[in-house]
C-alpha cells in the first residue's frame, strides 16, 4: 500500500481535542472528542487480535526516519475520526514486530547501546512504536513551575503539563531547581509497597520541543501570542547542541526490567548524573539533589521495555 500521510497535533491542532482513556483490564481504549455534541465517543480494542487484523491493510509508517508498518483498524474507526477531522483519516496499529528503531539513536554517546538497557548485568531490548522518539519522557514539577510562571498572570493557573505530555512527571519538591533532569543519567524506582521492585531508567537525551507546545487544547486552535511555551522557553531553553535553535523541556528515557509498572506514588532516584544542568537562573549551573527519593507523580503508565 502507498503511505499516507502522518497527522500530527503540530500542523492539525483539531487533534488536541481528542482525549483518551484505558479500561482497568488494559483491553479497551475509548476516544472521545470533546467539543463533539453527536458521536463524541468510540472504543477500540488496546491490542488488537491478530485474527481480527487479518487481512487488514497495511501501510508503512515514517516517523522521524524510522519506519514500522501500520495495520488499518477499519471503516468505524476511520470514519469517526474523518468525521471530526473533516478529511478523510485512518487509525492505524503499529504491525510487524511492534517495534521501531528510537531515532535519537544518532545523538545518543557512543557507550550507549540505543536499543538496550544493562539491568542486573544483562542487556534488556528497548521497543518504541509509535511515539516519536523513546518509550518515555520525564519532566519534574520544578520545570512545569519555571514554565507556568512564564505565562501572563492571568493564565498562571493553567496545568501547563498537559501540554508538555510526560509520561513520567516526577515531584521534585521546592529545593531542587528547574531543569535539573537535563543533567540525570540514570534513575532507580522503587515501589513503596514492595521495595524489592526497582525499575532502572536510562535518560538518553534532552527532549527539544516543537509547536505543538502552541496548541490551545481546550479549543483546538493555535494559543494566543504571549501563552506560547515554544518561544517563552526558546529565549533560554536552547540547551540541546544538536538541535540549536529549538527549546528543551524534559528528557527522553528507556527503561527495564521488560513487564516493569510503575506507579503514582513510587521512589525516584538519581543515581547516575551525566552533565549540567541549565537553569533560567545560572545557564551554567550543576544543582546538586538534596535528597535521594522523589514521587513519582500524575498517572500510572506503564514502562515498555
Amino acid at each position: 500500500m502507498p503511505p499516507l500521510t502522518e497527522d500530527q497535533i503540530k500542523w492539525n491542532f483539531q487533534l488536541g481535542l481528542f482525549h483518551t482513556a484505558i479500561d482497568k483490564a488494559w483491553s479497551k481504549l475509548t476516544i472521545t472528542h470533546v467539543q463533539a455534541k453527536e458521536h463524541a465517543a468510540i472504543t477500540v480494542p488496546l491490542s488488537p487480535s491478530p485474527l481480527g487484523l487479518l487481512n487488514a491493510a497495511v501501510y508503512e509508517v515514517s516517523i522521524f526516519g524510522t519506519k514500522a508498518p501500520g495495520i488499518d483498524m477499519g471503516e468505524e474507526v476511520a470514519s469517526y475520526f474523518s468525521h471530526h477531522l473533516g478529511s478523510p483519516t485512518r487509525l492505524l496499529y503499529i504491525g510487524g514486530n511492534g517495534q521501531r528503531e528510537i531515532p535519537g539513536a544518532a545523538y545518543l554517546p557512543k557507550h550507549y547501546q540505543a536499543l538496550s538497557i544493562a539491568v542486573n548485568d544483562k542487556l534488556q531490548p528497548q521497543r518504541i512504536r509509535f511515539a516519536d522518539a523513546a518509550p518515555l519522557l520525564i519532566t519534574s514539577t520544578a520545570s512545569e513551575e519555571d514554565a507556568r510562571r512564564r505565562l501572563p498572570l492571568a493564565a498562571q493557573g493553567e496545568d501547563v503539563i498537559v501540554r508538555f505530555r510526560p509520561n513520567v512527571h516526577v515531584d521534585v519538591g521546592s529545593e531542587v531547581a528547574p531543569y535539573d533532569e537535563d543533567g540525570w543519567g540514570m534513575l532507580a524506582i522503587r515501589s513503596q509497597t514492595d521495595r524489592a521492585q526497582e525499575v532502572s531508567v536510562r535518560c538518553l537525551f534532552r527532549t527539544v520541543r516543537c509547536l505543538s507546545l502552541n496548541v490551545d487544547l481546550a479549543k483546538g486552535g493555535m494559543i494566543a501570542t504571549n501563552r506560547q511555551l515554544y518561544g517563552l522557553l526558546a529565549k533560554d531553553r536552547r540547551t540541546n547542541d544538536k538541535f540549536p535553535h529549538k527549546p528543551v523541556f524534559g528528557q527522553y528515557a528507556c527503561a527495564g526490567p521488560s513487564g516493569a509498572v510503575l506507579r503514582v506514588g513510587d521512589e525516584v532516584e538519581v543515581t547516575e548524573r551525566t552533565g549540567r544542568s541549565v537553569t533560567p537562573m545560572s545557564p551554567a549551573s550543576e544543582t546538586q539533589l538534596t535528597g535521594a527519593d522523589y514521587i513519582a507523580s500524575r498517572s500510572d503508565i506503564t514502562a515498555t521495555a
